[in-house]
């Protein structure tokens, strides 16, 4: 959505070199502090990500063994958070339907013949399940509050890395329709650091122990990042954590007897914000006004699709129209379990750019069930939680959601680093603490939350 299809260069080695270094000495000083070795793993995990990424020009080549140094660094961090939760996590109950998307995924594999194709996919989905546990656990024994603000310093690499190539004019052009310039910090592309930075930014949300002054510049930090990234569909999906955010933290300082007051006309203003907003980028989001007003013209065979429409919303109309015929145009086999893991390579140029979209082709409306499934189980769980920051946790799976709509999130691990975040602290709120707090964690902020709840593991 406005969004350039070329990718992007590292920064220049005199740049990048230095700025690696200093990010390292930078995270040292939260590496030595922290007492929980879970809640250093999962500090390692995302910094070690950010920092793979940001050297792509080396990371995205082949390694010995045959897969890239990114796919190694991924397999390893994997295969040692399995080495550090605790393995009786993974019988929980609420991982349920993150093994019948990871079920399915081998299921499609097979009868399609394609079982080496899907190795990496279940690596991604093993991943995600890790690091939900993982993000658990940590959560749980130092708190919600002290886990989220240890875990924004992986955010120091993006945000550094950006800034520097503000600083120094290192930008990236993007196509069509005034999309404009995107400042990405020498990152492959635009959808992947995006999604870095709004995994700062549901983080800093979260990080209410830090104080004011500190949190507030990293929340505008962050939202200032994902604008300079321009990829319309980050700015787009993490609209209603934005609206969330700011307008909770500012209502929750008024006493309950004037909040309601209060809250309405915090409201009101964030809609007049909203619609403002929305005005001055009116040009970036013209496609949206064009597809809105006739969505039926799009819903037909891409053969159908004039030079116009082709290029609405940077071609993702024509590239879900393109997946969903050749998807109908399948065998039984096909329309039950799909295609196949990455079967798309080869067959289009891009990907699908949905999650719904790929999921249809690669795994068939059994693996759109299951994906359908595993988002509703998550929100469901968020909505019935009873004590924390319920109304903002729905509003990141939510977001979360609207990602998949233009992007494919859980394609890269740093869609699932997110979803990960979301998902564990969805856990916590939901299960309970997995196990007594290390004396150090402050109480949590709702006594409700103190006692200890036993998780619902399968017998």
């Amino acid at each position: 959505m406005g969004e350039g299809l070329e990718v992007g260069r590292s920064l220049p080695g005199w740049l990048l070199y230095p700025a690696t270094l200093l990010v390292l000495v930078i995270l040292s000083y939260p590496f030595y502090r922290v007492r929980s070795v879970i809640s250093r793993y999962v500090l390692f995990a995302l910094s070690f990500r950010y920092l793979m990424s940001a050297h792509h020009d080396f990371t995205f080549d082949a390694s010995p063994v045959g897969v890239s140094w990114n796919a190694l660094g991924s397999i390893t961090v994997f295969l040692l958070g399995l080495l550090l939760i605790r393995m009786r996590h993974l019988l929980l109950t609420t991982l349920i339907p993150f093994y019948a998307v990871t079920g399915v995924v081998v299921m499609s594999a097979y009868i399609n013949h394609s079982l080496g194709n899907g190795i990496d996919v279940v690596v991604k989905f093993g991943y995600l399940i890790v690091i939900t546990i993982a993000v658990y656990e940590s959560i749980s024994e130092r708190g919600p509050e002290r886990t989220m603000s240890l875990l924004l310093w992986a955010m120091v690499t993006p945000v550094l890395f950006q800034y520097l190539s503000v600083i120094f004019g290192i930008r990236k052009g993007t196509e069509g329709l005034g999309a404009g310039i995107s400042y990405v910090g020498g990152y492959n592309h635009e959808a992947g650091f995006s999604t870095v930075l709004a995994t700062g930014f549901v983080i800093a949300c979260f990080a209410t122990g830090l104080r004011l002054w500190v949190r507030g510049g990293a929340l505008v930090s962050l939202l200032v990042g994902i604008l300079l990234a321009n990829y319309r569909t980050a700015i787009v999906a993490f609209s209603p954590m934005v609206f969330m955010q700011f307008n909770a933290d500012i209502i929750s300082r008024f006493s309950p007897r004037v909040r309601i007051i209060i809250g309405v006309v915090i409201l009101g203003v964030s809609a007049l914000a909203a619609v403002g907003a929305a005005w001055a980028m009116r040009e970036k989001f013209a496609d949206f006004a064009i597809i809105f007003s006739d969505p039926d013209r799009l819903i037909k065979p891409p053969a159908e699709y004039t030079p116009e429409e082709r290029r609405l919303l940077s071609a993702r109309p024509y590239i879900w129209a393109g997946y969903i015929d050749a998807y109908l145009n399948g065998g039984i086999r096909n329309l039950v379990l799909g295609f196949g893991p990455n079967a798309w390579v080869g067959k289009f140029p891009v990907y699908a750019h949905n999650t719904l979209v790929s999921t249809l082709y690669e795994y068939g409306i059994v693996g759109v069930a299951a994906m359908i499934a595993l988002w509703g189980s998550m929100f469901v769980a968020a909505l019935r939680i009873k004590h924390g920051p319920k109304g903002k946790l729905l509003a990141a799976h939510a977001s979360f959601l609207l990602l998949n709509m233009a992007t494919m999130p859980h394609w890269t691990i740093e869609g699932n680093l997110l979803y990960a975040i979301i998902c564990g602290y969805t856990f916590y709120l939901f299960l309970g603490p997995a196990t007594k707090p290390l004396p150090a964690a402050r109480p949590a902020p709702d006594a409700s939350l103190a006692p200890l709840s036993r998780p619902n593991i399968l017998r």
